[in-house]
């Protein structure tokens, strides 16, 4: 497992800390669990659309890695200044 940052909003956390507390199951584990299983709904809708099959034990979503080009060569951090992004509104 890799580490990453999420932000979420207050509401959805109340909720999951609401499941935590009737299941004994950590936050943490429920947002993977979440994840993954949006991940594989997603995975069968694209298969649907594009009639890819799955190719053996590679994610369909790794085809997607470096999909966007930016026409740059400087390194790119798009989740530095994502403090900046929610407090626009």
């Amino acid at each position: 497992m890799k580490r990453y940052q999420l932000y979420l909003n207050p509401y959805s956390i109340s909720i999951l800390d609401d499941i935590e507390k009737i299941s004994s199951i950590s936050r943490s584990k429920l947002i993977r669990h979440m994840i993954d299983r949006v991940s594989e709904e997603i995975v069968e809708v694209l298969r649907i659309i594009y009639g890819k099959k799955s190719s053996g034990d590679k994610p369909i979503f790794d085809s997607l890695a470096g999909f966007i080009d930016l026409k740059t060569k400087k390194k790119t951090n798009f989740a530095q200044n994502v403090d900046d992004i929610y407090l626009t509104d």
